[in-house]
Order: structure tokens, then C-alpha cells, then sequence
């Protein structure tokens, strides 16, 4: 089966059963079911970053910004089904490692049919951070004294410049699985941006619901993807993004 039957089959299995895993996720935020199609068995551990992003190092760490603790990418997990997660996901991202290998981005640009499969890449990332935020409690802020009642409570609630409602982690949860229904992203493509880069590491960040940047240092490429803000042009998201970017890093030798 080709990858554009495989990801037609994703959408039909997200449409027919998002309902059913929101509402089976918001009652029991651990439940075993695949987060992308409900099914319950032939379930695997998918990994929210693709372990080839971060050339397999089980040492590489994340900082969760809303109780500054590090996490382990290698650790960082969802269940999914063997279907979704190595069949139609899997094809999805050795297509596009074929074309971050293929592409120079410093002297071409990517078909409008990759980049909305980039597109789609990352919301499934977003997704799955939604889900990864929701199945974490908080437990201890660091350099904080533990708050018993708090540290029981999603880190999703705790999102943004300030706490979020569950009504409103719940909405951006449906709406994120939403998005991956959906078949085109060209109304989305300005909110892209592709850069070149000769750093030699693998840099990340990411803010739930607003953007993720992601530097893939074998591929000499990196990508800001804005979630939810429209630009009138690219060059405005790439004007946006450079600045995030350099308030992300100021001062660190990246």
C-alpha cells in the first residue's frame, strides 16, 4: 500500500473514532487505547520525537518549561497501534527522511506535496505532546517546595503565561487530533518555515497549541511550524520565528 492509501486510511480511522478516543482519554488520561484511533490491542510505545531525530541518544533530555524538570526523549511515550504507529506513521516519516536526505535546502525548495506532508508531521507531533502533557501529573517544580495537591493534577493545566481550564486543554486535545483528518494544509503553508542550518546538534522547543521548532542536524534543516497563527507571507512567519528562535538561545552557544 502507498503512502497517500496509507494516509487516507488514517484519516478515515481518526474520523470514524475521534470522538470516542477524546472522550475515553478525558475520562482516564492513562487509558491503554491507541491515541489516534481507539484500538486496544497490538498496542506499541510510540515515541512523541522520532528516535532517528535525536540519533537514538538515550541520554538527550527536553526541559518541561512548566516545572523546568528534564525528561528523556528515549522515554517519551504515547501508546498507539502497530498500525498507526509503524505502518502509516512509520511510512510517513521514511518518506520524509528521504526527502530531508534528497533536498539541499540551501539551494532548493521542497514540492508543495512534502511540505504538507512536513505539515502534518508536525501536528502529529503537537498531538501527541497534548496527550504526553495530559497523562503527566506536575508532581515537583523545581526549586520549589511540593504542593501535594497540585502535583496530582495534569502538566496540560498548567500551560501558557497562565493556568488552563480542563474545558480548554480538553478542546485544544480534540482540535489537535482534529487536524490530522485533515487532508490539506495548503491554507496552512505560510505558517511553515524551513531554514537551513550547519549547527551539528539536535535542537528543539516547543510551545503547546502555538509553535514547535525542531533542528535536524544530519539534514542540515530545521523547521518552525506556527500551530494556530496565519501569516499573510512566509517571509513574516520566517521574520517571527528567527526572533523566537534568538530569544530562545540568547546567550547559549547554539
Amino acid at each position: 500500500m502507498s503512502l497517500f492509501a496509507k494516509l487516507i486510511k488514517f484519516r478515515k480511522k481518526i474520523r470514524e473514532n475521534r470522538t470516542r478516543v477524546i472522550d475515553t482519554i478525558v475520562k482516564d488520561h492513562s487509558a491503554q487505547i491507541c491515541i489516534f484511533c481507539g484500538e486496544t490491542k497490538n498496542l506499541t510505545r510510540e515515541h512523541v520525537i522520532p528516535q532517528w531525530v535525536y540519533n537514538r541518544c538515550t541520554k538527550s533530555t527536553f526541559i518541561t518549561t512548566t516545572n523546568g524538570n528534564a525528561q528523556t526523549y528515549n522515554t517519551t511515550t504515547v501508546p498507539a497501534c502497530k498500525d498507526c504507529n509503524s505502518n502509516i506513521l512509520g511510512s510517513l516519516e521514511r518518506h520524509l527522511k528521504h526527502e530531508f536526505d534528497r533536498v539541499n535546502v540551501k539551494n532548493e525548495g521542497f514540492s508543495l506535496e512534502t511540505l504538507e506532508l512536513i505539515i502534518l508531521w508536525l501536528e502529529s507531533l503537537e498531538y501527541k505532546f497534548q496527550i504526553l502533557d495530559l497523562r503527566r501529573n506536575l508532581n515537583r517544580v523545581k526549586d520549589a517546595e511540593y504542593i501535594p495537591y497540585i502535583g496530582k493534577l495534569p502538566i496540560s493545566m498548567f500551560q501558557g503565561p497562565i493556568d488552563t481550564s480542563p474545558a480548554k486543554v480538553f478542546s485544544n486535545l480534540r482540535s489537535a487530533l482534529r487536524v490530522l483528518s485533515v487532508k490539506s494544509k495548503v491554507q496552512r503553508l505560510n505558517s511553515l518555515c524551513v531554514l537551513f542550518t550547519n549547527n551539528q546538534d539536535f535542537h528543539f522547543f516547543h510551545s503547546t497549541n502555538n509553535y514547535i521548532f525542531i533542528e535536524l542536524a544530519k539534514f542540515n534543516i530545521a523547521f518552525f511550524y506556527f500551530y494556530k497563527m496565519d501569516f499573510e507571507s512566509n517571509e513574516s512567519a520566517i521574520s517571527k520565528a528567527q526572533d523566537i528562535v534568538k530569544n530562545e538561545y540568547y546567550g547559549k552557544n547554539t
